[in-house]
Formats: C-alpha cells, sequence, structure tokens
C-alpha cells in the first residue's frame, strides 16, 4: 500500500510516519509532502492509495488541494486531519475515508488504519475498484459522535429471516474471516454484512477490544488467558468450550493493561 502524509510541519508529519508504522498490519511505502504543490505533483505523478491530508497548508488548504484531486481525476482516498473539526462537515464534498482531528489519540488514528487496510485488502481481493459511497465513512463517524450520549445498548441481528434482540453484553466476540463477519452471542452465531472495523466502531470500548485483526472481544466475557508464543497471548472466552481467540503482539501491551495483568 502506497501512503502520502502531506502537512507542513514536520512535527506533524513525524508523527504521522511514527503511528504509521506502529500500528501498520500492511507493509507500506510511504512519502512526504510539506506543501500542496508538493502534494498535488507527486499524486499527479504517482499512485497513491491513501493520503493523510492537512487541512491548512502554508500554500492551499486541504480542502483545495482535495477539489483539484478531483478534477485532475486523481482516485486517491483521502483522510483529513485538522484541529478544527467543522472541517468535517465539508469533508463531505470530497471522497474522504476518514478525519482525525489534532492533536491525534493512538486508538482513534488505529481506527482509521484498519478502516483502510481492510478497504486496501477488499480491494486486492476482488481485484478492482469497489463502489461505495465515498462520504459514508465520514458522516457515520460524525453521526456516532453526536450520539454517543444516547447510543442504544441493544442490538437486532437477523438469522434464518428472523429477527433477535439482545443487550449489547450479549456479544461474546465478532471474528472476520475471508471477508466474512460472524458475530458470536449467548443467542448463537450471527453473520453479518459489516466489517470488523464497523463493528469496533459500534460496540462500546470498554469492554469490547480488538484482539487481532480478524477479532474483537467482549473483555467481560474472558475466561482465560493463555500465554502463546512469541510473547504473545490467547484468550479462551466464556462458554464458547476450548475456543482460543489470538492476541497479536502489537496488541498485547493494551490488552494486558486493560486485562489488569501485571507481568
Amino acid at each position: 500500500m502506497e501512503v502520502l502524509i502531506v502537512d507542513d510541519e514536520m512535527p506533524a508529519r513525524k508523527q504521522l510516519r511514527s503511528l504509521i508504522e506502529e500500528f501498520k498490519n500492511t507493509e507500506m511505502g510511504i512519502r512526504e509532502a510539506k506543501s500542496g504543490e508538493e502534494a498535488l505533483d507527486y499524486l499527479t505523478r504517482e499512485v497513491f492509495d491513501v493520503v493523510f491530508l492537512d487541512i491548512q497548508l502554508q500554500d492551499m488548504t486541504g480542502l483545495e488541494i482535495a477539489e483539484e484531486m478531483g478534477l485532475r481525476k486523481v482516485s486517491t482516498k483521502i483522510v483529513f486531519v485538522t484541529a478544527y473539526d467543522e472541517y468535517a462537515l465539508k469533508a463531505f464534498d470530497y471522497a474522504a475515508v476518514d478525519y482525525l482531528l489534532k492533536p491525534i489519540e493512538d486508538q482513534r488514528f488505529e481506527k482509521t488504519l484498519q478502516r483502510i487496510e481492510e478497504e486496501y485488502h477488499a480491494r486486492q481481493a476482488k481485484g478492482r475498484e469497489l463502489v461505495d459511497n465515498p462520504l459514508s465513512s465520514v458522516e457515520r463517524l460524525l453521526k456516532e459522535h453526536l450520539m454517543a450520549e444516547h447510543q442504544s445498548q441493544k442490538l437486532t441481528l437477523e438469522r434464518e429471516d428472523r429477527l433477535y434482540v439482545m443487550d449489547v453484553q450479549d456479544v461474546i466476540y465478532v471474528e472476520t474471516e475471508e471477508g466474512n463477519t460472524k458475530v458470536v452471542t449467548n443467542k448463537g452465531d450471527f453473520s453479518s454484512n459489516l466489517t470488523l472495523t464497523e463493528w469496533e466502531d459500534k460496540l462500546p470500548e470498554p469492554p469490547f477490544f480488538r484482539t487481532h485483526r480478524s477479532f474483537l472481544v467482549n473483555l467481560e466475557k474472558v475466561e482465560e488467558v493463555v500465554s502463546w508464543f512469541n510473547n504473545s497471548l490467547q484468550v479462551k472466552m466464556k462458554d464458547r468450550g476450548d475456543h482460543l481467540i489470538p492476541v497479536s503482539r502489537s496488541k498485547t501491551k493494551n490488552f494486558k493493561k486493560k486485562m489488569n495483568i501485571q507481568n
């Protein structure tokens, strides 16, 4: 995956590069541009999968760059970076995957990167561009932000033409495999059209935690933690027999902190 970071401040570019290198699960080539003009030059001459685009640059605004990208038929996905969340509303006019507010929080950035990687792998698997609504991710994020305090604690899942209403806490874990998402609950297993990252956004944290690129677990349903190779871990969930779920090495430190594991 090819990534372009656009910011006129070197510390900001360094932070984004550091975050990408810390949380990436996909091999990435990273380039940097310190101005709008340089960014457009890169975007016109080279192919990038995503551009992290600061909205306020010395020579241009990020929105102007996005508009010019559209005129030049540049299809690179955009993640706007801004200190002012009102700019996110204007992002609706452009093909934005997401937006990040400065100062960028590690956890928020990780979710954004996971969303980008999932879309990238989906495109690779299909061998073509996915057809989607370019505004949907940003719009959904804003709605979730505005409705967070009133978020329903109920879920409705479908199986065999029947709808099952349950509490969020009935979810034990969510798993994805080969593009298929499965929601495992106290009321059985359900298939879902949502991606794992969309479920991560939907379910509250805590208690839900992404232990691995393929698993989102309810920490309150963890029954046992098992040491695995290369200092990684596995977890056994309540009422799921001997089935073990991996905790990747990059998630282990945060997982131990959330589970109050001292060693």
